[in-house]
């Protein structure tokens, strides 16, 4: 009897051995799988185009400066102080505590692409102004940040060499990074803030237009399909025939400075946030800082 229980046992274990060795390679397939389906979403297509301006200076800022800055914006600029409320309303407060900013500065304009003098054009639907900015920063206050996902506000500012502003560009942002195999950011919803009202999201093609900011997407019906029929309350991608108003900037922004990195984006593999302390890591400042700072003139400050 003793043997036959010890034999039973034998093939308890055996089994179950069997089983976990198949099931293994299933576990982390599906793990994976996971990851790599959590957003659906196709990586928008990069371009590399010829910077007008070169960017230098590269840096990041984290921390009280920052979070001290965006709370005088929002105090006093009524762009800013509309965007952050768009949360509060929504009960989904800014994280202004996390807010960062990447800064750097611009070269010269180069005189041939200005015949009539640099110029300074803002985002389409605001005026232009004929002063020409050198220093650039971009302010990023998130309100969800996730494994390949960010979701916030982006407050873009032009100086000039007096330090004064002399544009600014303030817009609700939802970033992700389709592929974890590379570092490279797509944004995939924009909705510009002008007039000290949040504008409606801009319709581009591979945009989307109804997310509802603040909420994962994971928890939100979002479409395989980027031309395909969506249900009710999906959140629906734009066609190519369908166009608003105003162009995506912080996304031509994003395309130009991934654009730009090449290969280097590759040694940042291994993280999938977009953070103050992953785009200060040498494996970001070296190979894209300052690309990421000339991209500046030409797609958000023309």
């Amino acid at each position: 009897m003793k043997s036959s229980k010890t034999h039973t046992a034998a093939l308890v274990a055996l089994l179950a051995l069997c089983m976990s060795i198949t099931l293994l390679p299933y576990s982390a397939a599906t793990a994976q799988s996971s990851k790599s389906q959590k957003f659906q979403v196709k990586p928008q297509q990069r371009t590399k185009p010829q910077l007008r301006r070169a960017g230098s200076g590269y840096k990041i800022k984290k921390g009280t400066e920052v979070a001290a800055k965006v709370k005088k914006l929002k105090a006093s600029n009524r762009e800013v102080a509309a965007a952050l409320k768009l949360f509060e309303d929504k009960k989904r407060p800014p994280k202004i505590d996390s807010a960062f900013a990447i800064t750097g500065t611009l070269s010269r304009p180069t005189a041939e692409l200005f015949p009539a003098g640099p110029t300074l054009r803002k985002a389409s639907f605001m005026q232009s102004s004929g002063l020409a900015g050198t220093d650039v920063e971009l302010i990023f206050v998130p309100v969800l940040t996730l494994d390949m996902e960010w979701q916030g506000t982006v407050i873009s500012s032009l100086y000039d060499s007096t330090g004064a502003i002399v544009g600014q560009y303030v817009a609700e942002s939802v970033l992700v990074m389709p592929d974890y195999n590379l570092y490279a950011w797509d944004e995939i919803y924009e909705a510009p803030v002008s007039g000290g009202v949040v504008l409606a999201p801009i319709a581009e093609p591979g945009m989307f237009t109804n997310i509802d900011i603040g909420i994962p997407l994971s928890q939100q019906q979002i479409s395989r399909e980027m031309g395909g029929p969506n249900s009710r309350g999906a959140i629906r991608p734009v066609g190519t025939g369908s166009f608003q108003g105003g162009q995506a900037v912080i996304r031509d922004w994003a395309n130009c400075a991934f654009g730009w990195c090449g290969g280097a984006g590759l040694s940042c593999v291994g993280t999938d946030l977009w953070s103050a302390d992953v785009l200060a890591s040498s494996c970001f400042a070296s190979g894209c800082g300052n690309y990421a700072i000339g991209c500046v003139w030409g797609t958000i400050w023309r």
